[in-house]
């Protein structure tokens, strides 16, 4: 486990402040925000292919020499982004079928929590797991935490008219949302090896919805560069290419001015749709 981002004043008063957590398979992130004000930022990854196990020991390290996370908050936010999640149309829904879904999809599994978010603009549920041994040790800490998945309110980062790819980069993978003419039609985590694999696979989603790729805007957020091969290899195909602002919702420490904005966007923008 590496500690990639770390803004924090030395003396921080939380009691009226909410805290953002966000985890999933490939990192560990936290936001402290008060009266719209960024107070605090840290930024985790795991090691590649790190298991279930792993992932509950790093946030019991985390929290450990954080010692802001041991602190008393206003509300305390979970978003997770595990890949196991099924889309759920509001008239198919029924409750019992939640377990059964996901293993068919991702296989049978007795060490996940279920739980099931609804997002109302769309009329779609979304049924995703949790690793039991993470929603332990999320609860352990934070027992009153409100919990979602990012999935359900990654369609709300984008309201405008028009075809977009809005896509989070982190080591090894992508999450990806496709809206055409406002109406979501995709959300998925990709993996990839290489800046031509990543390509491939938004090149896919746009060709398989018939979306035009010259007229798709596609928003990037997370880990790349402006430098880097993968941001070159994506703009010999996609010329509506942008890199996602911080939301003006926000008033940020001057650390966060001296990186890409977009490597926390996305992160702030979660905490916008809380």
């Amino acid at each position: 486990m590496n500690l990639s981002f770390y803004i924090q004043p030395v003396k921080i008063d939380t009691s009226c402040a909410d805290l953002y957590l966000d985890i999933n398979a490939q990192s560990l992130s936290y936001v402290v925000i008060d009266s719209n004000i960024c107070l605090a930022l840290a930024i985790y990854r795991f090691k590649t292919g790190s298991s279930d196990e792993t992932i509950a020991n790093n946030i019991h390290e985390v929290v450990a020499e954080q010692s802001i996370l041991q602190q008393r908050f206003k509300k305390v936010h979970v978003t997770y982004g595990f890949d196991s999640f099924v889309l759920i149309p509001h008239q198919f829904m029924n409750g019992t079928d939640n377990d059964a879904m996901l293993e068919l999809v991702y296989g049978e599994s007795s060490e996940r929590v279920i739980r099931t978010d609804f997002m109302y603009r769309h009329a779609i549920h979304i049924v995703y797991g949790i690793p039991k041994t993470v929603d332990n040790v999320i609860r352990r800490y934070f027992e009153l935490a409100q919990c979602t998945h990012l999935f359900s309110m990654l369609p709300d980062f984008v309201n405008a008219e028009g075809n977009h790819l809005y896509c989070i980069f982190n080591t090894g993978q992508i999450k990806v949302v496709m809206m055409k003419d406002g109406k979501l039609q995709l959300m998925q985590n990709y993996s990839y090896d290489t800046p031509t694999d990543a390509t491939y696979q938004l090149l896919t989603i746009c060709k398989n919805f018939e979306v035009n790729v010259n007229s798709c805007k596609v928003h990037l957020s997370g880990m790349i560069d402006e430098s880097s091969a993968l941001f070159a290899e994506l703009y010999k195909y996609f010329l509506q290419i942008q890199l996602t602002p911080l939301p003006e919702k926000f008033q940020y420490p001057e650390e966060i001015g001296q990186y890409p904005s977009h490597y926390f966007s996305h992160l702030f923008s979660t905490a916008a749709c809380v």
